[in-house]
């Protein structure tokens, strides 16, 4: 009876190491492709702050490097208001790195690497659908700037939103209980064969901190993201005005997009766009006014959100040589603007 209660325990002993050994081998094959992003970023006005005026703040985030040329998957809310982006490779070596296209709506983003080590392997993305509740996943990333820190879960759930207007995708997150915090947002999700299953997005947490309910954009949503060809980053950060809206604004059209900030060195900033200077609150809405509202780019009305999504799908399939023409509300007065592709 004690010879088999010894060997019970070896034998539980032995899974465990095996197992344990699993997580040890898979961080050493992937860590090299998890980056750690330093953003300096426009900042938003802060609480009570009624006079907002352009200033920069700090944040931090992490990222999956999917190329050898240097792409980066990571997420939106990382990268949507960056100024400077510094990648920092898991050797230690940084680079500078640029936006290539942000999708705020499923808050997943590209950016790109100046440079990448020869020794720094892009990430494995999973196929379509290759995941299952239940299953342990592994998140990488640096929490609270605790750089290349491995948290192990499982994934919980899988979430299915509202179909985006303007397109046929529904976009689909996966639920975790590893442990993710400030600073693994834009981070990999990994299956236990090494594969990005998703891209870290939010926790629902009332402190701030991780209670085991993570949230990932999954691999179906990032692959077709990535195949519907995103286009440039624009460097708007707007607010769609409905009727109502656009008439207390004095916009007699009754529709626009009311330009919150402007990102420097992006296409809104060449153009000459301006953001908002005055904060307020709209119910529970924060909001800059005095901003430029746009009206139309290429003749297509900014109506509503499906009608944004149209537009974006749209400004993808200009080609060099096209010339498009945007028309906005600037102080009262309705004026335009024309951008010729380069």
């Amino acid at each position: 009876m004690l010879r088999i209660a010894l060997f019970i325990l070896v034998s539980s002993f032995s899974l465990f190491s095996v197992a344990e050994n699993g997580v040890q081998k898979l961080f050493k094959a992937v860590n090299n492709g998890v980056v750690e992003l330093h953003v300096k970023a426009i900042a938003q006005p802060e609480p009570g702050q009624v006079k907002y005026t352009v200033s920069t703040a700090d944040s931090l985030g992490s990222g999956a490097l999917i190329s050898q040329e240097g792409r980066i998957l990571t997420a939106a809310h990382v990268v949507d208001r960056a100024t400077e982006i510094e990648v920092i490779f898991a050797d230690g070596s940084k680079t500078s790195g640029h936006v290539v296209w942000v999708d705020a709506l499923i808050d997943l983003a590209m950016i790109q690497a100046a440079h990448v080590p020869s020794k720094i392997k892009p990430l494995k993305l999973a196929k379509s659908g290759d995941y299952n509740i239940g299953e342990q996943v592994v998140v990488i990333g640096a929490p609270y700037g605790v750089s290349h820190s491995l948290s192990v879960g499982y994934l919980s759930g899988i979430r299915d939103r509202e179909q985006i207007p303007g397109s046929t995708l529904i976009p689909r997150f996966l639920q975790t209980d590893a442990a993710i915090n400030k600073g693994n947002s834009g981070g990999p999700m990994f299956n236990l064969d090494g594969e990005v299953i998703g891209i870290v997005s939010y926790i629902l947490s009332n402190t701030g901190g991780s209670n085991g309910l993570g949230f990932v954009v999954s691999i179906d949503t990032v692959r077709t993201v990535m195949d519907s060809d995103p286009g440039v980053f624009s460097g708007f950060i707007p607010q769609l005005l409905n009727e109502k809206l656009a008439k207390a604004l004095n916009n007699p059209h009754g529709y626009g997009m009311l330009i919150q900030q402007v990102i420097p060195g992006t296409l809104a900033d060449k153009m000459g766009f301006r953001g908002g200077s005055l904060n307020i609150l709209i119910g529970r809405t924060p909001m800059l006014l005095g901003g430029d509202i746009l009206l139309t780019v290429g003749g297509h009305q900014l109506k509503d959100l499906e009608s944004a999504v149209k537009l974006k799908k749209r400004m993808s399939t200009y080609a060099k040589g096209d010339k498009v023409e945007f028309r906005f509300i600037r102080d009262g007065v309705e004026k335009k603007k024309l951008w010729i592709i380069e």
